[in-house]
C-alpha cells in the first residue's frame, strides 16, 4: 500500500520560502566577514541548525552574549539581535562589535523604545523563548513577551499599551492578541504598530495558494523558529497536515505515507538546500518504492 502510494507522489514547492532579501544581504556579509579573520558569534547566527552548523564549518566561534569576553577582539551581534545595552557593555569591554541584526529586528526595537518615550506600557507580541522576541524587549527592561490571546488576558491594567511584534510571527496571531488586549482593557489607549515582515507575508500567502492542491505541507526548518511555527499554523488552519522537518535525514518518510500531493515551503532561516535536499529524499524513496 505504501509503494503504490509513494509511487504516485507529486511534490510542489511554496513559490515563496526560505531567506528573504534581508537575510541573503545579512549572508552576504557574514561571508565577506569571515575572509578577514576569526570571528566570535554572540549566540547561535540564527534558530536553525544546518544555517549554524554551515558557518561553524567555516571557522565562526561561538560564544555566549552575556560573558562580556570572547577569544576574537572581532564579535559579532546575530541576525536576531540583541539588546543595545550588550552590545553597549561588549564595546566598553575593548571588543570591536559587528552588528548583523536584520534591519527589520532593529525597525522593531526602534519602535519599542519609542512607544516607552510615549509612556506606554510596552509589550511585545512574541514567542517568550525566543532570541529575537528577548532581544527586541530587551529595549526596554520592563516590556512583557505575550505569546496568545489568552497570555493577553492575564495582563494587569495600564492606562496606555505600545505593541509591537516578533518580525517572523504570524500577521493573524499579532492582530489577534492585540484585539483580547483591547477586549480586556477597553478603558486603555492602544498602540499597535505592526512590525512583521512583508515577507513573512508573502510566506503565508505561497502556503495558502499551495492548500488548494496539496494534502500536506511540510515545512523546512526548525520547529522552534517562529517563522516555522507560522508556517505551520497556517497550513493547519486551512486543513491541512503539516509538519516541521529540520533536515533531510531527520524526514519520517511514514508520516507522508498517505498523502499523493505534498508542498514544501520553509522557514526564514531555513537554507535553500534544506528543502531541496527533503524534496530530493521524498523523490528517491518514490523511485526505490516504484
Amino acid at each position: 500500500m505504501q509503494a503504490s502510494l509513494l509511487s504516485s507522489l507529486q511534490i510542489r514547492f511554496a513559490l515563496s520560502k526560505g531567506h528573504g532579501e534581508e537575510i541573503r544581504k545579512a549572508l552576504t556579509k557574514t561571508d565577506i566577514l569571515l575572509k578577514r579573520g576569526p570571528l566570535t558569534l554572540l549566540g547561535p547566527l540564527a534558530p536553525d541548525a544546518a544555517l549554524c552548523e554551515t558557518y561553524r564549518r567555516r571557522g565562526m566561534l561561538e560564544g555566549s552574549p552575556t560573558e562580556y569576553r570572547a577569544p576574537t577582539k572581532a564579535v559579532v551581534v546575530p541576525f536576531t539581535g540583541l539588546p543595545k545595552a550588550c552590545i553597549r557593555k561588549w564595546r566598553e569591554n575593548g571588543h570591536e562589535v559587528i552588528d548583523l541584526t536584520l534591519p527589520a529586528i532593529r525597525r522593531a526595537q526602534t519602535s519599542l523604545s519609542l512607544l516607552a518615550l510615549e509612556h506606554c506600557k510596552t509589550i511585545v507580541i512574541g514567542h517568550r523563548e525566543d532570541p529575537e522576541a528577548i532581544a527586541i524587549a530587551g529595549e526596554c527592561p520592563a516590556s512583557r513577551i505575550i505569546e496568545d490571546a489568552d497570555q493577553a488576558i492575564e495582563v494587569p491594567f495600564a492606562p496606555k499599551f505600545g505593541l509591537v511584534c516578533q518580525t517572523s510571527i504570524s500577521k493573524r496571531r499579532a492582530e489577534a492578541v492585540a484585539e483580547a488586549l483591547r477586549l480586556r482593557h477597553p478603558d486603555s489607549r492602544m498602540v499597535f504598530l505592526d512590525t512583521t515582515t512583508p515577507a513573512m507575508t508573502e510566506r503565508e500567502r505561497s502556503v495558502d495558494g499551495l492548500s488548494r492542491w496539496a494534502e500536506a505541507i511540510i515545512v523546512a526548518g526548525e520547529r522552534n523558529d517562529s517563522s516555522v511555527r507560522a508556517l505551520i499554523e497556517a497550513a493547519r488552519r486551512l486543513g491541512l497536515a503539516a509538519e516541521a522537518v529540520p533536515n533531510a535525514g531527520a524526514l519520517e518518510l511514514r508520516d507522508f505515507a498517505r498523502y499523493r500531493r505534498i508542498g514544501i515551503s520553509a522557514g526564514e532561516f531555513s537554507p535553500d538546500a534544506v528543502a531541496e535536499g527533503i524534496a530530493a529524499r521524498l523523490q528517491t524513496e518514490v523511485a526505490t518504492a516504484a
